[in-house]
This record gives C-alpha cells, sequence and structure tokens, in this order.
C-alpha cells in the first residue's frame, strides 16, 4: 500500500502548478459552453471567425463545455482546477489499485513522469477518468459492467478520445472466457449504440477516423516526439517516453518467454504504446493502458532494496516540485500556484478599455482567448481550432499573408483590418516574419506591449505610440525573469539588439542562475521553447 500512495503523492506534487489552458483552448469551451447553456442550441459551425463563420464544425466536447461555464460563471474555476488534479489522482489509482506487483513502485514512477506533458485543464482530463474507470469495471468483471454504456455515452459527448472506451471493451471481449461471453458482446453492442446519441449521430461517432484530413495547420500537440525531437524541440517528457517504450517491449518479451504472456496485457500495453508513438497528446495512455498491463507481465521477482531506491527518489523529485525549486530552472513559465495563467488578459484589457476598432487580425494562438473575452464584440480572423477553417485557409492565406508582408497588405485590403492582437512569443517563421513586417510599416503604430503580447492600430487612431527605440527595462515590474527574457527576445528578433540585451540583463539579475539567459551568454542555447 504504501507504494501506491507514494506514487498518487507524486502525481500531486507534479499536478500542483499554475495552469495554462487559457493560453490553449479553455476560454473558448466557457464561451462555447455559454452559448450551449443560453440558447439550447450546439453550435455546429466556426461561429466566431469573420473569415470563415459558416464553415463545418463538429464539437465533440460539448458536455465539457457547459461544465466549464458552470464553473467560470459561479466564479469556481479555482475550484475546477483542484477538481483537476483529484481527476488526475483517482484515475492513477484506479489503475493500479488491485496491482500487486513488486515492480509497482519503480516501473510506476517513471511511467507516471509521462502525464507531466498534459495536465492542462482540457476536456481530455475526462477521457482519462472514463479510461482509468472502463478498465477498472472490466478488471472486476461484476456487476458494475452494466454502468459502461453510461460511461460511453458520457464520453463520445465530452472528448474525442471516446474510442478508447470501445476499444477496451473489444479487448477484454476478445481475450474473456466463454461464460459470461454474451454479456460483454451486448453491453459492447450497447455502448456502440448509445454512442450515437451525440450531436452529430454517425459522423461523431466516425469523427477520429478523419479529424486531421482537414487540417491545414500544424499543432504541436499532434506530432509525434520524434519529429518534434528532429526539429531540436527539447522535452524531458520524452525520455520518459522512450524509457516506458522500452520497458514494455521487455516485458511483453519476458511474459513470452518467462512467465506466458495473455493476449489481454500484450494488447492494452501495445495499445498505449502506438497511442503514444502517433502524438505527443496521447503520451498518458502510457499510464492508463501500458502500465498495468506491463506489471501483470513482470512477474514477481524479489526487488530487495530498489523500490527503497527509487522510494528516494520520488520523494527527492516531488520536494522539488512542492518547493517550487524545479519550475525555475525548468523555465517553463510555470510556479509552484494553484492559479490561470492568462498571458492575453494585458492585451485584450488595453483593447476593450479603449475600445479599439474592428475587424481585428490575430494569430493562430490567441484567437480562443479573444473569442472568451470579446465576442461577439470582436469576432477573430482565426482561431485554435484547425479543423475549423477550410485547409486551404492556413495553406493559402494565413501562412503566405505572415511570410510575405506584401500579401498581407493585399489581405488587408480585402479585409480593412483597423486593430492588429498578436503574441510577440509565436515560435513560427511566418509569425515572426510578420511582426518584423507589421513593426516596419508605417501605417500600423505600436500602442501596447507587455511581455507576451502586442497591439497596434491604424496610424490615424489619436492613442499615443510606443517608441521601441526609447523602451527600458527598468519601466517594467515583472515578477519573474522569464518575462525580462521575453521581451528580450522580442526587442532582438525585432532589430533593437541594444535594448534587447538590456532586458537580458535585467533578467539575468532577477534570477542570476537562469540556465536560459546564461547559455545565451555562453552561445550553446538552442531551444527558445521556453514559453
Amino acid at each position: 500500500m504504501w507504494a501506491k500512495i507514494l506514487l498518487l503523492f507524486f502525481v500531486f506534487s507534479f499536478s500542483f502548478r499554475t495552469d495554462h489552458s487559457f493560453d490553449q483552448d479553455l476560454g473558448r469551451h466557457i464561451k462555447l459552453g455559454e452559448i450551449i447553456v443560453q440558447t439550447g442550441q450546439i453550435p455546429k459551425n466556426n461561429l466566431f471567425s469573420y473569415t470563415n463563420p459558416d464553415f463545418p464544425f463538429i464539437n465533440t466536447h460539448w458536455l465539457f463545455e457547459v461544465i466549464a461555464y458552470f464553473f467560470a460563471s459561479t466564479n469556481t474555476l479555482q475550484l475546477f482546477l483542484l477538481l483537476k488534479i483529484i481527476i488526475l489522482i483517482l484515475s492513477v489509482w484506479l489503475v493500479i489499485k488491485d496491482i500487486k506487483s513488486p515492480w509497482l513502485l519503480p516501473i510506476g514512477f517513471i511511467f507516471l513522469h509521462v502525464l507531466r506533458e498534459r495536465l492542462e485543464l482540457r476536456p481530455e482530463i475526462f477521457s482519462f477518468l472514463f479510461t482509468a474507470l472502463t478498465y477498472y469495471i472490466l478488471t472486476k468483471n461484476n456487476k458494475s459492467i452494466y454502468l459502461l454504456p453510461l460511461i460511453q455515452l458520457l464520453w463520445i459527448n465530452t472528448h474525442i478520445y471516446f474510442f478508447i472506451g470501445l476499444l477496451l471493451q473489444a479487448i477484454f471481449l476478445l481475450t474473456h472466457a466463454r461464460h459470461g461471453l454474451r454479456r460483454h458482446a451486448g453491453i459492447l453492442a450497447l455502448s456502440i449504440i448509445v454512442s450515437l446519441l451525440n450531436p452529430n449521430g454517425l459522423s461523431g461517432i466516425l469523427y477520429p477516423l478523419n479529424v486531421t484530413q482537414n487540417y491545414g495547420y500544424t499543432i504541436v500537440e499532434n506530432q509525434t516526439f520524434v519529429l518534434l525531437e528532429s526539429i531540436q524541440f527539447r522535452n524531458p517528457n520524452f525520455l520518459f517516453v522512450k524509457i516506458s517504450v522500452v520497458i514494455i517491449l521487455i516485458s511483453l518479451a519476458f511474459a513470452f518467454f518467462r512467465t506466458g504472456l495473455q493476449i489481454k496485457y500484450a494488447l492494452l500495453a501495445l495499445a498505449g504504446l502506438i497511442l503514444s508513438l502517433m502524438n505527443v497528446r496521447s503520451f498518458p495512455y502510457l499510464v492508463f493502458l501500458s502500465l498495468p498491463a506491463v506489471l501483470q507481465n513482470s512477474g514477481n521477482l524479489n526487488l530487495k532494496f530498489l523500490p527503497i531506491f527509487f522510494g528516494f527518489f520520488l520523494i527527492l523529485e516531488s520536494f522539488f516540485y512542492l518547493n517550487g525549486s524545479y519550475y525555475k530552472y525548468r523555465e517553463d513559465g510555470n510556479t509552484l500556484s494553484l492559479k490561470f495563467i492568462e498571458s492575453g488578459k494585458g492585451a485584450l484589457d488595453f483593447a476593450l478599455k479603449n475600445n479599439l476598432p474592428g475587424p481585428i487580425y490575430n494569430n493562430f494562438d490567441i484567437g480562443s482567448y479573444i473569442i472568451y473575452r470579446a465576442y461577439p464584440k470582436y469576432e477573430v480572423f482565426v482561431d485554435g481550432r484547425p479543423e475549423a477553417y477550410p485547409a486551404k485557409f492556413f495553406t493559402d492565406t494565413y501562412i503566405p499573408t505572415q511570410f510575405d508582408y506584401n500579401k498581407f497588405k493585399e489581405l488587408e485590403g480585402q479585409y480593412n483590418f483597423r486593430t492588429i492582437i498578436f503574441p510577440h512569443t509565436d515560435q513560427t517563421p511566418w509569425g515572426r516574419s510578420f511582426l518584423q513586417g507589421v513593426l516596419k510599416d508605417k501605417t500600423w503604430k505600436l500602442i501596447f506591449l507587455d511581455d507576451f503580447m502586442v497591439v497596434l492600430v491604424k496610424e490615424e487612431s489619436n492613442l499615443q505610440a510606443l517608441d521601441l527605440s526609447s523602451i527600458n527595462p527598468n519601466n517594467y515590474k515583472f515578477n519573474n525573469h522569464l518575462s525580462y527574457l521575453r521581451m528580450g527576445f522580442f526587442l532582438l528578433y525585432s532589430g533593437y539588439e541594444d535594448k534587447g540585451k538590456q532586458f537580458i540583463q535585467k533578467s539575468l539579475q532577477v534570477f542570476p542562475q537562469s540556465p536560459i539567459t546564461n547559455s545565451l551568454y555562453t552561445g550553446t542555447y538552442k531551444n527558445n521553447f521556453f514559453w
């Protein structure tokens, strides 16, 4: 039992941190939840953009959006964060509860690291819970199995990974003894039937098979870690995925040659492995599918002091999470605090306070937050849903008009942009190229700048322009060194080298031990993906 308690404590230690969901999709989820509650209908088109308002959109997470809106409307979003941690811990508990393997602590400690990749408040947290709950019910094989169709009904309306529930049922059905086979088959059939009870019917069930067919824009979470590493995207979680994959393969070989390989556990282990190799967003299924199967295949060797050894490092690592040291030196923008980070808040506060005119031009990353804060006052140029826009919109309009500023000026003539709201932390080559171009354009003037965002308006606006050549780090009162560092990077690639260096030096004054800032000075820093 002590091993299980330690593992759950470990999950708590790394999940108790700031949440950046508003920098992703949470704001748009809340706004959609509001619309669903107020109208009693689930929108089936893009809705929020003026570029493609009628483009069809299949919403696979409307129930999560209603839940998110409930917490937002009752001013209890902080409680939703706490619920997220509880769901993560409960999900892990369900998959390890009945495991008695001496390998639980060593292997569990390694596998659980991959959960760090997906800690934001997203619909997928319910997929974690439903996966663990479905697995637990299937292993118990008692009357609770009749709950599976209900779980499936909730699941298909909450997150696109509902198919894992059907996959789990199919695996257990294929490997089930003849006794009770008819019951399992009937429950699987009923689960498939109730899955039709979603806003899109059969199209909703088949959606996971074709969701990426219309993707004209590449997002990190849908890529493989192999591809990301090939473009110098460094992430410590990738190491633990690799180790976990090796452990899975070794456990399968060990079971095959020594203890007798059970097809059920082989299929579960391989399911989690394959999903994790397909894309980054599926890393957690190494825990919820592969981990219990690996432990069932591991045998009962006497490990002597190995669990104590891993237990020591688990406690030590948990200590670094819970005293904040890990985040300070990891420099990923997180801190030891149960609160939301809203990187676009300053820019949207400014835009709304000054009643800036539309149409607005924005990038992919900030669109969902603009929807949350300002729709319907502002419709967006684009938001973070590649599937809600024609693929050609990204390949023929969005990316080319940022790469080539002359094409942007043509687009400006078409839409008559009046305001630009854009994160200067945009890592894409086209995003940086656009910012460099618009900052040189005399018909636009910069009126707002913070450590994440810029806001520009047309030259005829009576708002005062900012002069980047006279900007001073002493005029900014950030509470962390990363904010100064972001400003420094922005100024450097915008052509203000001296000012950029001043902000970077200020960053070093705030945190002299900063790995990133010090590596900049030594010329060893290769990766800018720290925000």
